[in-house]
């Protein structure tokens, strides 16, 4: 009746052993580098949401917009080429050859031309933020704002918009106010763009997008411990991962007024906007640089506590063994005691012819040892 209680004790604790998941070399670098792609995916997004949204709950976009000169912005053609805006309306929308370039500029200029745009920049930050009705731009507006600058207009170029004149331009305006109308509405509103657009700029977002990029640094610790790696090596390779588009945000920060030139918006938006990019992704870099020295720094700690922990074993060498103990100079070398030289045959008695004779002369008997034994030998 013992034998099976102890049969079942034993089961018992093999049941409760844990075997120890060791990942082989192929498999540690298929998922390190996964979770690398996934902290570059996660930062870049965190990066871009929190950016956003603070443009959007600071106004620094309307900002943007009421610092742009109208008369320097270029007008993108169909053929590629680009017009200035006061080149663009004079061709489109004035057919007098009366008018100059320079007249639209000053109008432009001096005109409440930049509030209007500064205006629709505000309904389009407030519809992000707060919801609502999608803020469309209709041609009446358009008409609104040449009212108001009518005496402006007047002044410069000598026009006066008579009745006629404003239902042909704002039937003329009507095409490409819808397109634009449309454009903006499937990137703010409508379409996986608009989707991902009003996501972006939650703040709900940006904590879950901390929270998974938590839990990646949580999983490439793992990842190390089972790939027989120390957990330093997770937060290094983590921050190099983070550093990357940290490092891409910075420099495109700093480049954001020539990138806005290069997309055919105004520079100026780029100036405004190019400091909080700056800053957000400067923070980043400078975590990273932190975790990195952090993995280093665990990884020194780790490494001296090993080797303080387990002394290694002197083990003596054949080689040290098979060689004499070197000898000790500081001391004196012993005195081996001279043995006395033999006078007499230690069997007969007889004097020795010498002192060194081997055998007697009267006996014939060896009087050393060895050659005692030759002799019993050389006798049997």
């Amino acid at each position: 009746m013992k034998f099976p209680k102890k049969k079942e004790k034993h089961s018992e604790l093999h049941l409760n052993e844990k075997k120890e998941i060791v990942y082989s070399t192929k498999k540690y670098i298929l998922l390190t580098i996964l979770a690398v792609f996934g902290v570059f995916v996660l930062t870049s997004l965190l990066l871009i949401c929190m950016t956003l949204r603070y443009y959007l709950e600071t106004a620094a976009i309307p900002q943007a917009v009421a610092s742009v000169v109208l008369e320097n912005v270029q007008v993108s053609q169909p053929d590629g080429s680009e017009k200035s805006l006061a080149q663009y309306i004079l061709d489109e929308y004035i057919q007098d050859d009366r008018i100059t370039v320079e007249e639209v500029q000053e109008v432009l200029h001096e005109g409440t031309f930049s509030d209007f745009a500064t205006v629709l920049a505000e309904k389009y930050n407030q519809y992000l933020t707060e919801g609502g009705e999608f803020p469309e731009i209709e041609a009446q507006e358009f008409i609104a704002l040449l009212e108001e600058n009518t005496d402006l207009i007047y002044e410069k170029t000598g026009l006066r918009f008579l009745d006629p004149d404003k239902q042909k331009l704002k039937e003329n305006l009507n095409h490409p106010l819808d397109t634009l109308n449309h454009m903006l509405e499937s990137y703010m509103y409508k379409g996986v763009k608009g989707f991902f657009l009003r996501i972006a700029v939650s703040f709900w977002v940006e904590i879950v997008l901390a929270l998974l990029m938590g839990a990646l640094l949580a999983w490439m610790i793992i990842i190390s411990i089972r790939g027989k790696k120390k957990i330093g090596t997770a937060f290094k390779a983590y921050s190099i991962s983070a550093t990357l588009p940290c490092t891409i945000v910075f420099m495109g920060g700093l480049l954001m007024a020539w990138l806005m030139e290069l997309i055919h918006l105004p520079g100026e938006l780029g100036t405004a906007l190019r400091g909080r990019t700056v800053t957000f992704s400067g923070i980043g870099i400078l975590i990273c640089i932190f975790l990195f020295c952090f993995g280093m720094l665990w990884n020194l700690i780790t490494t001296n506590s090993t080797s303080a922990g387990t002394a290694p074993e002197t083990k003596p060498s054949s080689k040290n063994m098979d060689m004499p103990a070197p000898l000790d100079h500081t001391q004196p070398l012993p005195v081996i005691p001279e043995t006395p030289k033999r006078q007499f045959c230690r069997f007969c008695g007889k004097k020795l012819v010498s002192p060194d004779a081997l055998f007697c002369y009267h006996c014939g008997k060896a009087q050393d040892s060895e050659h005692l034994i030759l002799k019993e030998i050389s006798h049997e």
